[in-house]
């Protein structure tokens, strides 16, 4: 039993939910993501299996606090306890920006941003995965699938922040920072400022408080894009971890 397609990685899904014990169902998806032959599908029950199996962000933050524990050295950003609650706000986002994906996959006609997906996670963490859910178990029903997408989009506008007018100063103070650094790859710039600009909007207090320094400081919103530019930088080094076997190893499993 090997599983080729995103198709046939929901259906197990489906199943492995159905489950009522929670350690069968840990067991089941990874044996599942060990099986898959491709990778589109062992990323999405990976996804699945952190998101809603395993605590989801609470479970990340968790992790990260266990590394950064046992870590001979911390990096020089973390280095100033006062330093941990905005590392903490960069992971978190990062970590909710890469679920987004995972959303969209099981909402394809989802009518949102990814920065606003990711933005409802963060906020409503506890609602958007009982709608994957209901999504998945729903197995292909079109009522029930376009149910839970409309669930989740409700979610999206009640979080519609009042700075959402402009979203273009706080794009173009991220893309005019990243123009004067060195070692930004210019076929990268527009995607690493985007990327920039989802860390502000995903919350609104630093939203305004990077709008705050745009309209009277462009020297201290030089210096709130480049230190979450360097938060994220060591978040991300905190991420890898190693990709599950290929198939051909795990032969017995099956």
């Amino acid at each position: 039993m090997y599983i080729r397609t995103r198709d046939e990685a929901l259906l197990y899904l489906a199943e492995i939910l159905d489950l009522p014990d929670r350690r069968d169902q840990l067991t089941q998806a990874t044996v599942c993501t060990l099986l898959c032959l491709e990778v589109e599908p062992r990323l999405l029950l990976a996804d699945c299996q952190a998101l809603l199996l395993e605590g989801g962000l609470a479970t990340l933050r968790a992790r990260r606090r266990d590394v950064l524990g046992t870590a001979r050295e911390l990096p020089p950003l973390l280095r100033d306890p006062e330093s941990e609650p905005l590392f903490e706000e960069v992971a978190s986002s990062l970590d909710a920006i890469h679920f987004s994906g995972l959303i969209r996959e099981i909402f394809p006609d989802l009518r949102a941003d990814r920065w606003q997906i990711a933005r409802t996670l963060l906020l409503y963490e506890t609602g958007v995965r009982a709608q994957i859910v209901a999504a998945v178990r729903a197995r292909g029903n079109p009522v029930i699938l376009r149910a839970a997408r409309e669930a989740v989009e409700g979610m999206i506008q009640v979080l519609r922040p009042a700075w959402i007018d402009r979203l273009g100063a706080i794009r173009t103070a991220c893309l005019e920072a990243l123009k004067s650094e060195v070692g930004v790859e210019r076929d990268q710039l527009h995607e690493t400022a985007e990327q920039l600009f989802e860390l502000f909007a995903l919350w609104d207090h630093r939203a305004a408080e990077l709008l705050e320094a745009i309209d009277g400081d462009d020297a201290l919103a030089g210096r709130q894009i480049a230190t979450l530019r360097e938060m994220a930088a060591v978040a991300r080094s905190l991420e890898a971890e190693p990709p599950p076997p290929p198939p051909d190893q795990i032969r017995d499993v099956a």
